[in-house]
C-alpha cells in the first residue's frame, strides 16, 4: 500500500536503462545480468567504476516501433516461446495482459508503444475487491496507496489541530470531520483516476476489455466465454487480503473495507503489525480513536525494516502517538457481544530460557502487560498479510508452477515455466510495492516488444510506512549487512524536530515525538549501504537518498554536502560517530557461538 506513481497516472512512458551488475555491489544478487531501473540518469551521471553502466534502449525501441526492429512476434524464437510465424498462423494479439493494476498497465502500454498488438482485460469497477469486481488502476489506485493517502491527509488535520494548541491555537481542534463527505470526494477522485488510466491505455493503442480473463492454454485466453489467441500472456492480477483461521474471523474487516467504512470507530483493534496494520493504526490514532495493535512478532514492521529502527518506532507509537501495542500476542478468537461490540481474545507469548516460544506471559511491549482480551471494539481489522489473486485463472490447469499463497513462480525476467506465460507485480510475491510493479512491467514490456531480455533491478529500492510517525528506508538493514559478512560502521542520531517541542504542549501528557536517523557505511570504502529514518519527513527524504545509494556515494562525499537548516534531512549530513563498528570476523564468531549454544533439532528428544 504505497503511493501511486505520478508518471503512470500522467501517462508518461519513460523507458528505463539496461545495465549489468558488478559482483562487487553489496546489493547484487545476480552479477553480470542485464537489468532495468526506472528513469535512470544518463551515462555521464554515473560514477566511474560503479556497478551500473546504463545503456539506453530508446533508439532501439523507436526503431522497433517504426517496424524496423525485431519481428512482430516479439523475438519469440529467441525467448524459446511458441512462434506464430513458425506455426504458420497469426495470433489475435502479440501480448494479452490479465489485470489492470500498475504492473499490468505499464506492461501493456510499454509493449503497445513499440507497435505491438496488445489487449488488457480487467474486472468491472468497484471500490471493494472481490472475485467479480476490480477496476482499471488496481489495488494501489482504487483500494490501496491512493485512498489510503487521502485518508491519511484527512486524519492529519485532526492531529495537527491538537498540536496547534501548543502554538497558541486556543481550541486545539479541527472541528468535526464529515466522514460521508470525505467518502464522497474520495470516490470522485478514484473514479477520475480510473478514467485517466483507461484513457491512457486507449491512447497507447491497447485494446481494453472488461470481464474475467482465464488462461485456457499457453497461447489462449477466454474472457466471459469469448476466446482470444495471443503470442504471450501476462498475469498481473495482484494480491488480496488474507484472513487468519481463528473463531470469529468473519466479524473482522480487511483493508478494502477500512477505506469504505460507514463511520469512524471509537475503539478499533488491528491484528497485524506490518505495513497495513501500522498505517491504519496511525490514521485511527490521529482521528482520536482508541487504537490497539496485536501482533505475534516482538516489534512492528519486522523483518522488512531495520530492528533498531523498529524498536525506536514502537517507542514513538506507544508514547506520543498513544497506540496500545500488544506485541508477541497471539489472537485466538473474536467474539461479537450482545451490544454489537467485539472482544478480541489474546494469548500472549513468552520465551523460555532457551529463547523459544512457550506458554502465556505478560505482553513484551510493557504497554498493556498481561492483557488477554480487548473489549469494546467497534471494528476489528485483519492486517495479516496478502496472498496472490490467482484463483480461477486456470494457471495450474495449463501447468504453470505456483508458489506460496497462490503466487506465480517466475525467473528474473518475469517468465514462468511456460515460456509464453509471464507475470509481474504482487501476484509474483517478489517485492509488493507499486513502483516495483511498474518497474517489472516496464522491463517485461521491453522484453516482449524488442526480444531483448531485460530484468528488473531490485537494488536500493526505497520504501516507507505512512504510520504515526512515518518510517522511511532504502538499502540494507543492519541485519542484512551482517548476513552478507561485511564489516561496517553504524551512525545514528536521535533528535527532536523543531516543531515537536511546542507541539507537545497540545498533546496528551506533553509527550514529545522524536525523530531517528541511521546510516550504515562499509568499512574501508566508506560506501553507503543503508539509510533509515523515523519522523515526519522520512518518506520524502529517503527518496532522494535512494539515488545516492544507487550511485555508490560514500559518507565522505555526503559529509561534503551543506545541509538545509532547520530540517530533519540535515541530520544525515555530517553524522558524527560512528556509534559502533561491526567487523565481519566478530559477526562470524557470534554466529558460531550461537550455533554451538543451540542444540540441534530433536537432540533433547534423543537424549530422553
Amino acid at each position: 500500500m504505497h503511493q501511486a506513481s505520478t508518471n503512470e497516472v500522467n501517462g508518461c512512458a519513460r523507458v528505463g536503462s539496461c545495465h549489468k551488475r558488478n559482483s562487487s555491489s553489496p546489493f547484487s544478487q545476480h552479477p553480470s545480468k542485464k537489468h532495468i531501473s526506472i528513469a535512470a540518469p544518463p551515462a555521464a551521471a554515473w560514477l566511474p567504476g560503479h556497478s551500473c553502466n546504463p545503456k539506453s534502449l530508446l533508439t532501439a525501441a523507436a526503431a522497433d516501433a517504426d517496424g524496423n526492429g525485431s519481428s512482430n512476434n516479439i523475438g519469440a524464437q529467441q525467448n524459446g516461446q511458441s512462434s506464430a510465424a513458425a506455426a504458420g498462423r497469426e495470433y489475435d494479439y502479440d501480448v494479452f495482459v490479465i489485470g489492470g493494476g500498475s504492473g499490468g498497465v505499464r506492461t501493456a502500454r510499454t509493449a503497445a508503444a513499440h507497435g505491438r498488438r496488445v489487449a488488457l482485460v480487467e474486472l468491472p469497477l468497484d471500490f471493494m475487491s472481490s472475485a467479480d469486481k476490480g477496476g482499471v488502476g488496481g489495488t494501489c489506485v482504487l483500494r490501496g496507496c491512493v485512498p489510503k493517502k487521502l485518508m491519511l491527509y484527512a486524519s492529519e488535520f485532526a492531529s495537527e489541530a491538537k498540536a496547534g494548541k501548543g502554538f497558541g491555537w486556543v481550541d486545539g481542534t479541527a472541528g468535526t470531520l464529515d466522514w460521508q463527505y470525505f467518502l464522497k470526494v474520495k470516490r470522485e477522485e478514484l473514479l477520475r483516476l480510473n478514467k485517466v488510466y483507461k484513457n491512457n491505455l486507449t491512447k497507447s493503442g491497447v485494446e481494453l476489455l472488461e470481464g474475467r480473463g482465464k488462461v485456457l492454454g499457453p497461447n489462449e485466453v477466454v474472457v466471459d466465454g469469448k476466446s482470444y489467441t495471443t503470442g504471450n500472456i501476462v498475469i498481473a492480477t495482484g494480491g488480496q487480503s488474507s484472513r487468519i483461521p481463528i473463531p470469529g474471523a468473519e466479524h473482522a474487516i480487511v483493508s478494502d473495507k477500512v477505506l469504505e467504512l460507514d463511520s469512524i470507530p471509537k475503539v478499533v483493534t488491528l491484528i497485524g503489525g506490518g505495513y497495513i496494520g501500522m498505517e491504519f493504526a496511525g490514521m485511527f490514532a490521529r482521528l482520536g480513536c482508541e487504537v490497539h495493535v496485536v501482533a505475534r512478532q516482538e516489534l512492528p514492521l519486522v523483518p522488512r525494516f531495520d530492528l533498531e529502527v523498529c524498536r525506536f518506532f514502537m517507542e514513538q507509537c506507544s508514547g506520543a502517538s498513544g497506540i496500545h501495542m500488544h506485541m508477541r500476542s497471539n489472537p485466538t478468537e473474536i467474539v461479537k457481544e450482545a451490544d454489537g461490540t467485539f472482544t478480541v481474545k489474546l494469548e500472549p507469548i513468552k520465551k523460555d530460557k532457551d529463547n523459544k516460544d512457550k506458554g502465556i506471559s505478560a505482553d513484551a511491549s510493557g504497554n498493556a502487560a498481561g492483557v488477554t482480551e480487548i473489549r469494546g471494539n467497534q471494528q476489528v481489522v485483519l492486517a495479516t498479510g496478502r496472498s496472490a489473486k490467482t484463483k480461477g485463472l486456470g494457471l495450474e490447469e495449463v501447468g504453470v508452477e505456483m508458489g506460496l499463497k497462490g503466487s506465480v513462480k517466475v525467473n528474473e525476467y518475469s517468465q514462468t515455466n511456460i515460456p509464453s506465460i509471464w507475470a509481474v507485480g504482487d501476484v509474483t510475491s517478489r517485492m509488493a510495492l507499486t513502483p516495483v510493479a511498474i518497474m517489472e512491467g516496464q522491463a517485461l514490456g521491453q522484453t516482449l516488444a524488442t526480444g531483448e531480455k531485460v530484468a528488473p533491478c531490485y537494488d536500493a529500492v526505497p520504501s516507507s510506512c505512512f504510520s504515526w510517525p512515518f518510517v522511511g528506508t532504502v538499502g540494507l538493514t543492519e541485519e542484512q549487512v551482517k548476513d552478507k559478512g561485511m564489516s561496517f560502521e553504524v551512525y545514528t542520531s536521535t533528535f527532536t524536530p523543531l516543531k515537536a517541542t511546542l507541539a507537545a504542549g497540545g498533546l496528551p501528557d506533553n509527550i514529545i515525538q522524536k525523530g531517528f536517523a541511521k546510516m550504515l557505511v562499509e568499512l574501508g570504502t566508506g560506501r553507503l549501504l543503508g539509510i533509515h529514518m523515523v519522523g515526519e519527513d522520512a518518506p520524502e527524504i529517503v527518496q532522494g537518498y535512494a539515488l545516492a545509494l544507487k550511485l555508490g556515494v560514500t559518507k565522505q562525499q555526503l559529509d561534503s554536502v551543506v545541509g538545509v537548516h532547520p530540517t530533519a534531512a540535515e541530520e544525515l549530513v555530517g553524522m558524527k560517530g560512528p556509534a559502533r563498528v561491526v567487523k565481519a570476523e566478530e559477526n562470524k564468531d557470534k554466529k558460531q557461538q550461537q550455533s554451538q549454544a543451540e542444540p540441534p533439532m530433536g537432540s533433547a528428544q534423543k537424549a530422553r
